[in-house]
Formats: C-alpha cells, structure tokens, sequence
C-alpha cells in the first residue's frame, strides 16, 4: 500500500508567535531552480533579498537572517514570500538545513537566528 507524506503546514515549524504582524514579514525571495518548503533557514543578500543559507558561501550568505514561512515554487526571478523574521519560537527538528550542513555550522546558525529573537527548540 502507498504511504502519504502530509506537506509541511506553518504550524509544523511555527510554535510560537510574538504578535502576529511583527513575527512574520512579506519580502522577496531570490530564484530557485528546485521547491522550497516552509522551514529553510534563509540567508540575506546584501540587496535585500533572501535566499537559503549556503554555509559555503561567503557572508552574508552563509548567516541565518529568517525561516521561511511559505512554501514556494521554483522560479527563474525573485519572488514574493512569507518569512519568520523575528519574536518567534521554532521547531528545531522541522528546520530545512543545506545537504551536507555539519553540526558546528547548524549550530552558529541557530545561535544567529535567536540573536534575532527566533528560538528553536525540539517539537516532539
């Protein structure tokens, strides 16, 4: 028999919300060649926008600036978004980490992303 595999809800990652309105903030997404499901770690270009954390890249790009909040489609340009950017308490285990990301590296950018007010903690 096939299984099915429930798609990740705001619920599954957001755990706690500050106020609604302040918590979550609208903003652009840099393009992406695959999906991107709600709880990639995202990174802030210097233009503003936000794409996933490339622990191998060079700052800021290798920073936890927000979680992503929405989940979004491949695209050849940028792309409106939903992001938790701050006031927010976060399920560790649903967080969307780079292939290859080590334990120091997600470890910095958990400490990274509570300096901005987003605490992860375990959900179950």
């Amino acid at each position: 028999m096939p299984s099915y595999n429930q798609p990740k809800v705001l619920g599954d990652v957001l755990l706690v919300e500050v106020k609604a309105g302040w918590t979550k903030q609208n903003g652009l997404l840099s393009a992406t060649a695959v999906f991107l499901a709600i709880g990639v770690v995202l990174a802030q270009k210097a233009d503003g926008e936000f794409t996933p954390i490339d622990f191998a890249g060079a700052a800021p790009l290798n920073k936890a600036a927000a979680v992503l909040a929405t989940n979004v489609d491949e695209s050849a340009t940028a792309q409106k978004a939903v992001f938790i950017k701050r006031g927010a308490t976060v399920a560790k285990n649903e967080l969307v980490w780079p292939e290859g990301a080590t334990d120091e590296q997600i470890k910095t950018a958990l400490a990274e992303l509570e300096a901005l007010g987003i605490v992860a903690q375990n959900a179950h």
